[in-house]
């Protein structure tokens, strides 16, 4: 199958590539998109610190997504090598792409999601701390998101593809 998925932590931009995905011509989809949908209160289930709930709510939403005809998927924050879909996507054979940024250069873009808000900074932070290795392990290809723009990130997400599947 012809297919990549990108990971990363909270604001490294892959439900923005998704899309730019699905503005190229490719089949695109959004997990966390797909979880607002199905379940419109989701978030507030990490808002109540019901992380578990939501856990299981994404792994549904996950199953569903490796089922369907896609080219490109973004996963939340939380998809990594220790998530509880972690062998259902391996045995997918889907290549992960892991957008790699640091917490300096992330901390605008997540401040007001509900998970950083319910941890705190300090709290997120150590969050990010523990998922970096997570994300290497479960990840294919890395790429570096710091300093670059949308369309120069895609670019060498789009040469990855090519290498891939062209």
């Amino acid at each position: 199958m012809r297919r990549l998925g990108l990971i990363g932590f909270s604001g490294s931009g892959k439900s923005s590539l998704v899309m730019l995905a699905a503005k190229n011509g490719f089949k695109a989809v959004d997990s966390d998109a797909l979880i607002e949908k199905k379940n419109p209160d989701a978030v507030e289930l990490l808002e109540n610190g019901r992380e578990d709930d939501f856990r299981t709510l994404e792994t549904s939403v996950i199953s569903k997504v490796l089922e369907s005809d896609f080219d490109f998927a973004a996963f939340g924050g939380g998809v990594h090598y220790a998530h509880p879909a972690w062998k259902e996507i391996y045995r997918s054979g889907l290549k992960l792409v892991y957008l790699r940024s640091t917490f300096e250069n992330l901390i605008g873009r997540f401040e007001e999601r509900p998970l950083c808000k319910k941890l705190g900074r300090e709290g997120y932070e150590k969050l990010f701390s523990a998922r970096l290795p997570l994300y290497e392990k479960a990840a294919a290809f890395v790429v570096d998101t710091d300093g670059r723009g949308l369309n120069e990130i895609w670019s060498e997400i789009e040469e990855i593809w090519n290498s891939l599947f062209r």
